[in-house]
């Protein structure tokens, strides 16, 4: 790929996006190409493909950002060491539709998918593997971004009564929109469907291998199964989980190699990462930014949390080199989770949007939900005897023992409170609050200005 021609094309893509407050189905998104342009090559579809994921490189509340540690801050593991007021809203819960947290994924989550749609409208008529390939990372990435709105503006379904109740899921946008175009909210089973067609639809396509920072198969398969979890479909999300485990393709981290994986890129358990550069990064909105006590600390660790007692009171598990001690700091003393040390900056670190980990955990949730707690070991003894010296398999597991090793292995990784919702716990947040799955604020608002576009956009309750 010419990689100067790149770098002027998202530089064009930066400007639009910097300046733009239009509605987020454009019929015309800014894309890799000027909009006015078709796709015509092989070439064409990468620059595209490149814009889509973009927008989710340097934008506030994306993957290398607040969003990242979302479902950490929700919960009482974790600690403001000092309120920067940037991330302590979602501790604390007291977003506002009004708040640039709750607008920014929304806006360009949103405008990520219509550059998908836009390139897989502007492709339809490509041939050849290699073009099947990129539109299959682009209904990939669509999928995704549905699937984190959801997690995000609409309950989990697999705690929900009635998936079919109007107004439940989020806006669905599968093709190209008219300017004036005014969506509506899809249930949460017409979301869950839309995900699930276009993960099964990008599998088909797909290469086994398409480099770091890439959707390949088995990521998109990685993916719907966690999308499968979410909804209780324990069954497929048990059967995508071992196909991607029995691949061979991933290795789980080993307490070798455990401490030293972090700042470096494509790992052996890393099934899809989202590649950031010097260039392009979000900034002081960054994972490292936020949890460095020479940064905006506000994703410290809670002394006092259960993930803290344990981590410092088992030093036979490696995860404790994963707490970065900075009570010395003459800025903001405390520790903090050392998975996001940077590469040449704090700014500059890649968030592993799914790995192995991850896997092997849901398989076990999945199996517990099926067969019960002897299913499941087997897949927590795979984790905890490459995490842990001395460590000897159990025979059972329970549903606290698989929520808690989400939290020991994915912390810092945008995976706690959601682990407890799905099953039916409540999050304790950073206020002593219990919080259900059920609960208004366990899901953002709606963003007003969206609302004032489109009076037809269901406000989810209590905002």
């Amino acid at each position: 790929m010419n990689m100067k021609k790149l770098y002027i094309t998202l530089g064009l893509v930066a400007g639009i996006a910097l300046t733009s407050c239009s509605d987020f189905l454009d019929k015309e998104p800014s894309t890799a190409l000027p909009v006015d342009e078709a796709i015509t090559s092989v070439e064409d579809l990468e620059y595209a493909l490149n814009g889509v994921t973009y927008y989710l490189t340097v934008n506030q509340m994306s993957y290398p950002s607040e969003f990242g540690v979302y479902a950490d801050l929700l919960t009482n593991e974790f600690a403001i060491i000092d309120d920067y007021g940037h991330s302590t809203p979602i501790s604390n819960y007291t977003l506002t539709k009004y708040d640039e947290i709750a607008t920014a994924p929304f806006q360009y989550f949103y405008k990520a998918i219509a550059n998908a749609n836009k390139a897989l409208e502007t492709s339809a008529q490509m041939n050849g593997a290699e073009v099947a390939n990129l539109q299959g990372q682009l209904y990939a990435w669509r999928a995704l971004l549905h699937f984190d709105l959801a997690r995000m503006y609409a309950h989990i379904p697999s705690t929900v009564a009635n998936t079919s109740a109007a107004d439940s899921g989020i806006p669905l946008a599968d093709q190209v929109f008219d300017p004036d175009y005014k969506p509506t909210r899809a249930t949460l089973a017409e979301t869950y469907n839309q995900i699930i067609a276009d993960f099964t639809k990008a599998i088909g396509m797909l290469n086994d291998d398409n480099g770091v920072g890439y959707m390949n198969k088995l990521a998109a398969q990685a993916l719907r199964a966690r999308a499968y979890l979410y909804m209780g479909d324990y069954t497929n999300a048990l059967a995508d989980a071992n196909a991607v485990i029995n691949s061979g393709k991933y290795a789980l981290y080993t307490p070798a190699n455990y401490a030293s994986v972090w700042g470096a890129e494509g790992t052996s358990e890393s099934i899809l990462e989202l590649l950031i550069n010097s260039t392009y990064n979000v900034q002081r909105y960054s994972l490292g930014y936020y949890t460095d006590s020479s940064g905006y600390p506000e994703v410290g660790l809670n002394q006092d949390g259960k993930l803290f007692k344990y981590l410092t009171n088992t030093p036979a598990d490696i995860r404790g080199t994963m707490i970065k001690d900075q009570t010395s700091s003459s800025d903001a003393p405390g520790y903090y989770p050392n998975k996001y040390p940077g590469r040449g900056s704090l700014y500059v670190n890649n968030p592993k949007i799914i790995r192995l980990s991850e896997v092997y955990l849901i398989a076990a949730e999945a199996s517990f939900h099926l067969n019960g707690g002897e299913a499941a070991a087997p897949f927590i003894n795979e984790i905890e005897k490459n995490r842990i010296e001395g460590y000897t398999d159990v025979a059972t597991v329970t549903i606290d023992d698989i929520i808690f090793e989400y939290t020991k292995e994915l912390f810092a990784e945008n995976q706690i409170a959601f682990a407890y919702w799905r099953n039916g716990k409540s999050v304790t947040n950073q206020l002593g609050e219990d919080i259900p799955a059920n609960h208004q604020r366990a899901i953002l608002p709606i963003p007003q200005r969206e609302i004032d576009m489109n009076s037809a956009l269901a406000q989810n309750t209590g905002y």
